[in-house]
């Protein structure tokens, strides 16, 4: 009796562990502006880690990259910022929710 009730407790500890952390979004970047993006970012709209996804590999004009978000949280809807070559910046003013959208372009 006290293995069974011990490997039930295991059981449900494992099962809370793994629900603790979300699967990985993974979504498609467009960049259809004329610039290069050299760091995009995202970060839990309800605050908490923000993560670098292109990790030092920039994309350009017309091209578009597959990126995933692995930052442990159980968040669906970023903030994104993305970096351009020139050094200006494009902040996303709506939050963006990645568990809904698999593609996100940015567009002159």
């Amino acid at each position: 009796m006290r293995n069974a009730v011990s490997l039930l407790m295991a059981g449900l500890i494992g099962l809370a562990a793994s629900s603790a952390y979300a699967d990985n979004l993974s979504f498609t970047l467009e960049n259809q502006t004329p610039n290069m993006i050299v760091q995009f970012y995202a970060t839990p709209a309800d605050g908490g880690t923000r993560s670098e996804l292109l990790n030092k590999k920039g994309l350009y004009g017309g091209k578009s990259r597959q990126l995933t978000i692995a930052d442990g949280s159980d968040a669906c809807v970023y903030k994104i910022r993305a970096v351009f070559e020139n050094d200006s910046f494009y902040d996303v003013r709506d939050e963006v929710d990645f568990c809904e959208n698999d593609t996100y372009t940015l567009a002159d």
